[in-house]
């Protein structure tokens, strides 16, 4: 039977105390170890300027100023996360840079679907979502696949960055600890069964992080 991180209202404390303190260091953790893997999935995006991208979860926003270099500071982008600290570092970064086009909201990743879509005041079409370092956490990581991909345009892009290794290895321990997750989850896998044009390179950081991308079929 497969763990569920943060299956329980316990658990999800836990890990919300967690990356509240961790937000304080995610930055240069992020930018540092994931750097190469990260420029690389969010050109996979294949952002244009006016489009509308989801990251879930966001995180302190370590990825917005690249979405906004493709962006060009138009277009919407939307973050989510369930840490109240790591959403309080995206509010500095969008204070310091004033970006008018970045909103984020305090919700839970399992909760992305169709109707939190229908039921937002404007209406917003999702050309694109980046999941990273999250799925190998999170609860239900399957279903929020498919709702990502659910509330995609056809054709949108979903691009995934996160951690596997299928045998125990030293590698695994320092992802599992760092992210609180597993790493062994068949994510790209998953993913490679529900999109069009899949494409995966594992080969970041001596093999254990991949990127994997696809679009959604028409």
């Amino acid at each position: 039977m497969e763990t569920q991180m943060y299956g329980t209202k316990e658990e999800q404390e836990n890990a919300i105390r967690y990356y509240d303190k961790l937000s304080v260091l995610y930055d240069y953790i992020s930018n540092w170890y994931y750097k190469k893997a990260r420029n690389y999935a969010i050109k996979e995006l294949q952002l244009k300027n006016g489009q509308t991208v989801l990251n879930v979860p966001c995180g302190t926003g370590v990825n917005f100023k690249y979405f906004n270099e493709y962006l060009n500071n138009t277009g919407l982008i939307i973050g989510i996360d369930l840490s109240s600290g790591m959403l309080d570092k995206v509010k500095q970064k969008i204070e310091k840079n004033g970006w008018t086009n970045v909103k984020i909201e305090l919700n839970n990743a399992t909760k992305i679907d169709q109707n939190w879509l229908d039921y937002r005041d404007e209406q917003i079409i999702i050309d694109s979502v980046f999941c990273d370092l999250g799925l190998s956490g999170l609860p239900e990581w399957r279903n929020i696949i498919d709702n990502m991909i659910s509330i995609l345009k056809p054709n949108g892009r979903i691009v995934i960055l996160d951690w596997y290794l299928e045998k125990p290895s030293l590698k695994g321990d320092f992802g599992k600890w760092i992210g609180k997750g597993e790493v062994d989850r068949p994510i790209y896998q998953y993913l490679e069964t529900k999109v069009s044009n899949f494409k995966v390179d594992d080969s970041f950081n001596y093999g254990g992080v991949f990127v994997a991308s696809g679009s959604k079929p028409e």
